[in-house]
């Protein structure tokens, strides 16, 4: 099976709005079309911030990614984080997230990034395997947010 990362375009939209209502559903996070809309036309308008992909398998769309980017005094300049990786349930478990890890780094670095980070939820403790085994390492730091 063929995997590639398509960098997506503004028409591209309304497929990411579905898979993204997806991954939504299966994380139980509200999910509604017209806020989603606007943050995937912000991401669109600021790429320096946010790219999104979609992943394809033998030329079918198979999911979604998005990297963010942030710069680090401590990491060595730019980095990139994982903010979201989606594949439809129908494609999993066949080594396709492993390779668009290994893609979504590949694009980390042709962006500049120093470092390429990943959130895995308490609730999933699957997930510590599934990047470990793609050489993340746990960092011990814990990450706090504030909404602004």
């Amino acid at each position: 099976m063929t995997l590639q990362l398509r960098e997506a375009l503004p028409p591209d939209s309304n497929l990411l709005l579905e898979f993204m209502a997806g991954f939504n559903q299966e994380e139980g996070i509200a999910f509604s079309l017209e806020v989603y809309r606007a943050r995937i036309n912000a991401a669109f308008q600021f790429p320096q911030f946010a790219k999104i992909w979609l992943v394809t398998a033998n030329s079918s769309p198979a999911g979604y990614a998005v990297l963010t980017f942030t710069f680090s005094f401590e990491f060595g300049g730019i980095q990139a984080t994982i903010d979201e990786i989606y594949l439809c349930f129908t494609k999993r478990r066949k080594g396709l997230g492993t390779l668009t890890l290994k893609l979504l780094e590949r694009e980390a670095a042709n962006s500049g990034a120093k470092a390429l980070w990943a959130d895995i939820s308490d609730e999933k403790p699957w997930l510590s395997t599934f990047y470990e085994r793609a050489g993340f390492k746990h960092y011990p730091y814990r990450p706090y947010s504030k909404q602004l």
